[in-house]
């Protein structure tokens, strides 16, 4: 059997020679906006406001992925930086696959809770945030948070994320006994945000289907 080369293979080798499938154009492939909660706590509002976030992209066609990763990381060690664990790999890829971030962070003692503060040193140093766009949803009620976004903000600009900042406070009356948001002017915002960073995310960017 001769390649298109004229160069003769084996039966059931693959052909180096053969022209390889051309890339779809950027504006083919759908952009993924990877949605991440800086709380661990099962009734967290922000955690409320990304699974919120999703519907509200799902219904105007955008796809975004809520991502559980910063429950399953292991402690930072710089040691392990050259080669991180399993968990850290796939949360990195994610990042780095991921067209934009969406993160829904809560302020704890003035600052990033520890969990979330864990993940974002794990991308630091590899390049899987730098120039993506990010956007961090504020959902306290006015005038709490500060603290939050100026630690946030300086550990964003370190590794080089393209931030943005949006406020669209969440509050009890908003959610049901379940702690899910019913509010439809709060789904309306947060669609209105979810389509604001699908439209800076980068347009070749794919992500896995898995998020843990």
């Amino acid at each position: 059997m001769l390649s298109p080369a004229g160069k003769k293979i084996e039966a059931g080798e693959p052909d180096k020679h053969a022209p390889k499938a051309a890339r779809p154009p950027c504006s083919l492939l759908r952009r993924m906006i990877l949605a991440i909660s800086g709380s661990l706590g099962r009734s967290s509002v922000n955690s409320a406001a990304l699974r919120a976030a999703a519907s509200a992209a799902a219904r105007a066609g955008i796809a975004l992925a809520i991502a559980d990763s910063v429950r399953t990381l292991p402690h930072f060690d710089p040691d392990l930086a050259e080669a991180p664990p399993e968990a850290v790999l796939r949360f990195l890829s994610l990042c780095e696959t991921a067209s934009g971030l969406l993160l829904a962070v809560p302020e704890y003692v003035f600052g990033i809770p520890g969990a979330f503060k864990n993940a974002l040193d794990w991308t630091v140093g590899n390049g899987s945030l730098d120039r993506k766009p990010v956007t961090v949803l504020d959902v306290a009620p006015p005038g709490r948070g500060a603290n939050l976004r100026l630690s946030l903000g300086l550990v964003l600009q370190a590794v080089g994320a393209d931030v943005a900042y949006r406020a669209l406070p969440v509050s009890a009356d908003d959610r049901d006994p379940d702690g899910d948001v019913t509010n439809p002017m709060i789904f309306e915002g947060l669609r209105a945000i979810v389509a604001e960073l699908e439209s800076r995310a980068r347009p070749c960017a794919q992500v896995a289907l898995s998020t843990r």
